[in-house]
């Protein structure tokens, strides 16, 4: 009995701990959150029907709770990401760019270049509870995908200038618009 003792104590100091963080920085971590399945879909992607399907192709076991929804939304954003900067890179090879074209292009690569690390230090820190430091991660995540985004829609996107417009494949402006709807999800149901 008196060598489960020591253990027994510790542990319970370890939960009453992590109870008093978790007072303190924020209440409720998103895995206790009352909602599940599709109320907490529709949560987090507010009725953007693109978002909605992606995270209802989660599989059962991670649409359960809102840690399994930051899980998948975030490993599918990782995926998204990879994708997309291999997109730009390609396309930025191109030598008959005009030098705007190509600085933008570069910009928008400077911009992804950390959004995969930020997107896999937001899954570590959802991992080990800390909610607040996720968040963050995210928000600068979602804050170098629109700056991409806009340097696309602006610089290159724009028809009126014939030196400067480059067409850019359809899937491009998509796939950008895609992961920045994945992280957002994530971010909301880190805040639910």
């Amino acid at each position: 009995m008196s060598k489960f003792f020591i253990p027994l104590a510790l542990l319970f100091c370890l939960s009453l701990h992590s109870a008093l963080i978790s007072a303190h920085y924020g209440g409720l971590s998103p895995s206790s959150s009352p909602r599940s399945g599709s109320a907490l879909i529709q949560k987090a992607c507010q009725g953007i029907s693109k978002c909605i399907s992606t995270l209802e192709s989660a599989p059962e076991n991670q649409k359960a709770d809102a840690n399994g929804l930051i899980f998948f939304s975030l490993k599918f954003a990782e995926d998204q990401a990879a994708n997309f900067s291999g997109v730009i890179k390609v396309l930025n090879t191109n030598p008959d760019l005009v030098p705007m074209v190509q600085s933008s292009l570069s910009d928008c690569i400077d911009h992804y270049s950390p959004v995969g690390d930020l997107i896999e230090d937001a899954i570590n820190a959802v991992f080990a509870g800390v909610y607040s430091d996720a968040i963050k991660f995210l928000e600068a995540a979602v804050g170098d995908v629109d700056t991409c985004g806009s340097l696309l829609q602006s610089r290159i996107g724009d028809k009126s200038d014939s030196q400067v417009h480059f067409e850019l494949p359809d899937d491009v402006l998509s796939l950008n618009y895609s992961l920045k709807i994945t992280l957002s999800a994530a971010l909301n149901l880190l805040k639910v």
